[in-house]
């Protein structure tokens, strides 16, 4: 069997959530040929064809981008001659090329859908791009999506309902492993305190690109409304916003905010330990399911996130991993960090319940048995549609 994943961008040039989801496929059908499609990170350099973790990788040459969105006719003509020999091709939504090779029927295979988000990104081109839309989920021989929550807030999804299934991201043993030795460690050497912040400070973490979506000026504003003092807050991440939201934390006079910027994997999962809490307060539906979740969640930590239309709130659920308040609310997500920032038992309760949610529904193998009952179902052998995952 042969699998080819399309999308605009590829490790190690650029990644993201997207591009971690595409990697954790390849990773779990070694057993097949696979190859990725997807566009050079610079118009300067041409198409090229190199390896990745094993597996392979094309990189068409782009023309120039369009609202973060590469250009390039050579995806087009690479899709239909790569794509020749698939069985199943699976398009990352949203990236406009595609939808396009898709129009001009320039692939082969059966065609998997995977709808990571909406398009707010291309809200101004949506009168042109929408009919392009439904034109690939019509075609689609699969839909898949990351959580109930995204299928049943997608207005545009619901009249494919029937062939759409929902497929959860997961994260590697590895790191469930090391976030089980972390938390063992960590409640051996400390004793829950009850209420009370104790004499170190307590650290609010927040992981992620600086871009509008993430929140990440409410996040300020909610940190310098707090009535504990003791706490420092860390955002690891770069992007667009940097220099604005540090400048949004001058002018509040805020203390104890340190910028991290970009961090190694192995600089990250150091943060995570370090951390109290993670926050992740989205403002929008763009942010579909933010796997930084389950990364927090798999080292005993809990989540305050917000209650977004999308996939984030199914994943750490209110009052049992964390806390779940109104997106761009400043005075409750403020509320909730004092909360959480007084109480290690409530802490401690919270993280022992997102490790075990972790282990029990986002492991790499549940999520490889799905695909692969969805696979099966889409071959002549199947029985059809995969009613089991919708």
């Amino acid at each position: 069997m042969k699998l080819t994943q399309l999308f605009k961008i590829y490790w190690p040039d650029n990644g993201g959530g997207i591009a971690s989801v595409m990697e954790s496929i390849a990773d779990g059908f070694r057993d097949w040929e696979q190859e990725m499609i997807v566009c050079q990170d610079s118009r300067k350099k041409k198409s090229a064809d190199d390896c990745y973790q094993g597996i392979a990788v094309h990189r068409c040459r782009q023309i120039f981008e369009v609202v973060s969105t590469p250009i390039s006719v050579q995806f087009l003509l690479d899709v239909k001659k790569r794509t020749r020999d698939s069985d199943f091709v699976i398009y990352h939504f949203p990236y406009p090329m595609a939808d396009l090779a898709v129009l001009l029927g320039m692939y082969s295979g059966r065609l998997i859908v995977w709808w990571h988000c909406g398009f707010e990104k291309y809200k101004k081109f949506a009168f042109l791009y929408l009919p392009l839309v439904r034109h690939t989920l019509k075609k689609a021989d699969r839909i898949l999506v990351s959580s109930k929550g995204n299928l049943e807030h997608s207005a545009i999804l619901q009249k494919y309902r029937q062939k759409c299934s929902v497929v959860p991201f997961s994260i590697s043993d590895a790191y469930i492993q090391m976030g089980q030795a972390h938390a063992k460690r960590f409640y051996e050497r400390q004793q829950p305190q009850g209420t009370g912040i104790r004499s170190r400070r307590i650290t609010i973490l927040f992981i992620g690109r600086l871009v509008w979506y993430k929140g990440c000026d409410i996040l300020l504003k909610a940190f310098a409304q707090m009535r504990h003092t003791g706490c420092e807050l860390v955002l690891v991440g770069g992007g667009p916003l940097e220099q604005e939201l540090k400048s949004l934390a001058a002018s509040l006079e805020l203390k104890h905010v340190e910028f991290a910027g970009m961090v190694s994997e192995k600089e990250k999962l150091r943060r995570i330990e370090a951390c109290d809490f993670l926050v992740l307060p989205s403002i929008s539906q763009a942010e579909a399911f933010a796997v930084v979740q389950l990364e927090a969640m798999a080292f005993g930590k809990p989540v305050i996130n917000t209650s977004l239309k999308s996939g984030v709130p199914y994943v750490s659920k209110n009052g049992v991993t964390g806390r779940t308040v109104k997106p761009g609310n400043v005075r409750e997500l403020a509320a909730a960090m004092d909360e959480l920032a007084a109480d290690e038992k409530l802490r401690r309760e919270y993280g022992r319940n997102a490790m075990r949610v972790v282990q029990e529904k986002y492991t790499h193998e549940r999520m490889v048995k799905r695909y692969r009952r969805i696979f099966q179902r889409l071959t002549p052998e199947g029985v059809g549609a995969d009613e089991d995952c919708v």
